[in-house]
């Protein structure tokens, strides 16, 4: 075999490898530009970083298990229809996930989620696809149905209304999508979908046709990961003598999960941006606020990595799942 193949692939395989080098560069120049912008200097976030108090600190390391264990049960309960996947492997996918998004850009450990879960059980990949996006867009719902709840206790940001609309927009669209999976076009007379056999598994992984049940998903399970880190972030802030209500801990998770848009491997940077800028917004000093948000994704992010690593290294009983349709 020649050489030329083996330095094609090389070459091909460059530019995926520095993707999360990209996505690290982008994620880090947002953090300077915001402390830029903030007028802070690094020496003045060490100082900040020195006076944290460790305890809060702990109950958000500790609590940051309790908070995947929810989006997991999430995941679990809109797959349950069409899958009998059981919840410890519906955790240990969302432990794994977390573990390669802390490497990988743009979130891509949600993808490989479902190639490991689809190994482990036997499930088809592709109906496992269609219920991580269904899970997507229940994970957006449940923001929208939180976001009431803490509105009764004092009125929002002017900004967190506009995000709002936003989101509106963004879950009709989703919805709309969920809707045309359900429908009958492209499907035979006897329900079954035309087409190859993952197109169909990727309907049947939609699950879109249950409505009442994901509705009580959406409603019920989905505010429950919102307003448990609404708590841990309240909680950790005080740290640094921050006290922050309900719902400007609430705005400070929208604001660094908006920032997380930039596709940085564990949102490094984009995280700490985002929840900086409403801090300060709320009156928080600044260095306070910028070496809060770095204690705050070290809580979040230690802890996860370790659970995921753990689940990957754990011997799993019984062999792996059958092969699965694709």
């Amino acid at each position: 075999m020649s050489s030329a193949a083996p330095a094609a692939t090389e070459a091909g395989a460059r530019p995926r490898g520095r993707a999360p080098a990209v996505g690290a560069v982008l994620g880090l120049a947002l953090a300077a530009g915001a402390m830029a912008l903030l007028g802070v200097s690094w020496a003045e976030v060490r100082d900040a970083l020195r006076g944290a108090a460790p305890a809060p600190l702990v109950v958000a390391a500790v609590g940051s298990w309790a908070l995947l264990g929810l989006q997991a049960l999430r995941w679990w309960a809109v797959m349950r229809p069409v899958t009998p996947v059981r919840y410890r492997d519906a955790f240990g996918a969302m432990a794994v996930a977390f573990l390669l998004n802390a490497v990988l850009p743009g979130r891509g450990g949600d993808l490989l989620r479902v190639q490991w879960l689809g190994k482990r059980t036997g499930v088809s990949r592709a109906k496992l696809l269609g219920t991580e996006i269904v899970d997507l867009v229940s994970d957006k719902w449940g923001w929208t149905a939180a976001f009431p709840l803490l509105c009764l206790v004092e009125p929002p940001p002017g900004w967190l209304l506009r995000a709002l609309g936003l989101l509106v927009a963004a879950l009709a669209a989703g919805s709309a999508v969920l809707a045309l999976m359900a429908s009958r076009l492209g499907r035979r007379a006897d329900g079954a979908s035309r087409g190859p056999a993952w197109l169909g598994n990727l309907r049947d992984g939609f699950a879109a046709q249950r409505w009442r049940r994901l509705l009580a998903v959406e409603t019920v399970l989905a505010p429950l990961p919102w307003l448990w880190e609404t708590l841990l972030i309240a909680v950790a802030a005080r740290s640094l003598g921050l006290a922050l209500s309900p719902m400007e801990a609430f705005a400070t998770l929208t604001a660094f999960n908006l920032a997380m848009v930039v596709p940085a491997p564990a949102n490094v940077g984009s995280f700490e941006a985002g929840g900086a800028m409403a801090l300060v917004g709320f009156g928080a000093a600044r260095p306070a606020a910028m070496a809060f948000m770095i204690l705050y994704h070290l809580t979040q992010l230690v802890p996860g990595v370790l659970l995921g690593a753990a689940v990957l290294a754990w011997p799993r009983r019984g062999g792996t799942g059958g092969p699965g349709v694709r």
